[in-house]
């Protein structure tokens, strides 16, 4: 479930889907089981999400933490002491020597874009719409299981309607995150499709109870997470992901996210696209024995100064909208920005809206990712300031390549060679008015 939520209200939220969603179930008729291929390749699109509702990003900074069990560094932990707002949903988070406690998936990204997937599930195919993740491996839904007064118009995957559902007894799952938000409840076992692609066994994990946080956004209906089984919250047997599961069928053993700024983008399953990159594309290994898309980056460098060869890990996450980079680096790119200060009371790096933010490049190996000075800038915290979209973790903390990043890259998720590729795209010019969109 993703993830950084903003105060940014003019940009429209896209996401991915064919339709938008309707909490009836798909009613066509599916070929038995028996007599489907699986595809080899799929390719899905974004749509405008017409009902986009923004939040605050520094509960979304806070989350990303949460997620990845680190602790929160001293400027968020003060301003959960100083904001009422943040204090009253993560206060739980502060003092007794920095635990944080971990929660293995994330809430939607309802900022700029929010991803969303067509997913049907059981025979009859039953459409839904999930929040794709690849800093998760929990696939789970809204369901006719779930607590009625806590659904809001989501779609409900029916499990006696699907002639392939079987119930896993005694198998349960329970996800929470650090504001107070989560969802638990039981695994079945049914047939699956994304596009061309399925798997006729996936674990669906059925939402029994979920929170007020979680159920108010209506237009997802649940997260499918793309990471590996080693962090699927189900117990006391973890489920392989859906990409886990059908990496045998692909033509290739990869997908690939070709996400953009303020307008549709793609993912394609199986194939990897070469008019949607520019150059080669380079590959960087996975960490040994992570369950994420875990990988070193070797250097960096801001706008036109020398480029520093210094590696640090950082994981590649669809679920999280921030850039979050050690604070060293941090601190070196908004040295450069005039009038850019951290808010204590927002735990975030602000900066005049009218200033045009530098570039940023990351290097693997040889290669250099560019992410332009516009896609960093996040939008407006208020009338004059605007959210950076790099923010720090300290030396415990994770790296996080999130949607700053990926909008300004072409990334292959590789599941035959363990790694994750980047190559440049073409992109956006910058606006003839910095206005904090």
């Amino acid at each position: 479930m993703r993830v950084i939520h903003a105060l940014l209200t003019t940009l429209p939220s896209l996401v991915w889907a064919a339709s938008l969603p309707s909490p009836d179930v798909d009613s066509r008729s599916a070929p038995d089981v028996q007599t489907l291929q699986s595809a080899k390749t799929v390719s899905l699109s974004q749509v405008e999400n017409k009902n986009f509702q923004p939040e605050d990003p520094s509960v979304e900074l806070i989350r990303t933490f949460v997620k990845y069990g680190k602790p929160l560094t001293p400027g968020l932990s003060e301003a959960i002491e100083l904001n009422p707002d943040l204090n009253a949903k993560f206060k739980s988070y502060i003092g007794g020597g920095g635990d944080t406690g971990t929660a293995q998936a994330s809430p939607p990204a309802l900022f700029d874009i929010q991803y969303v997937v067509p997913v049907s599930i059981g025979t009859p195919p039953q459409k839904t719409h999930l929040n794709l993740d690849t800093g998760s491996a929990d696939f789970w839904t809204f369901s006719t299981d779930t607590y009625r007064p806590l659904v809001r118009n989501q779609t409900l995957y029916k499990p006696s309607s699907s002639k392939t559902s079987k119930l896993l007894k005694g198998e349960a799952w329970n996800i929470r995150y650090g504001d107070g938000a989560g969802a638990s409840g039981i695994v079945y076992k049914d047939r699956v499709q994304v596009g061309n692609t399925f798997f006729n066994e996936q674990g669906v994990q059925s939402a029994v109870q979920v929170s007020f946080e979680i159920s108010s956004d209506s237009f997802a209906s649940g997260i499918m997470g793309m990471a590996m089984r080693g962090i699927n919250t189900v117990r006391p047997t973890p489920q392989n992901s859906y990409f886990e599961n059908i990496l045998p069928s692909l033509k290739q053993p990869v997908f690939t996210a070709n996400l953009q700024k303020g307008r549709p983008g793609n993912y394609n399953f199986g194939y990897i696209d070469d008019k949607e990159h520019i150059g080669n594309i380079t590959y960087a290994p996975l960490l040994d024995d992570t369950p994420f898309w875990e990988v070193n980056v070797t250097g960096y460098q801001v706008a036109s100064s020398p480029y520093k060869p210094v590696v640090w890990n950082a994981l590649v996450d669809t679920g999280t909208s921030l850039l979050i980079l050690p604070e060293n680096i941090v601190d070196e790119y908004y040295t450069g920005v005039e009038g850019a200060a951290f808010d204590p009371r927002r735990g975030m790096m602000l900066f005049p809206c009218e200033v045009q933010l530098p570039d940023f490049y990351f290097g693997i190996g040889d290669y250099r990712g560019k992410i332009p000075g516009h896609y960093i800038n996040y939008g407006k915290a208020d009338r004059s300031y605007c959210y950076g979209g790099i923010q720090a973790t300290d030396i415990q903390g994770p790296s996080v390549l999130g949607d700053i990043l990926l909008k300004a890259q072409f990334v292959v998720f590789d599941g035959g060679k363990n790694a994750v590729g980047f190559a440049n795209k073409k992109l956006l010019p910058p606006p003839k008015i910095l206005n904090g969109v």
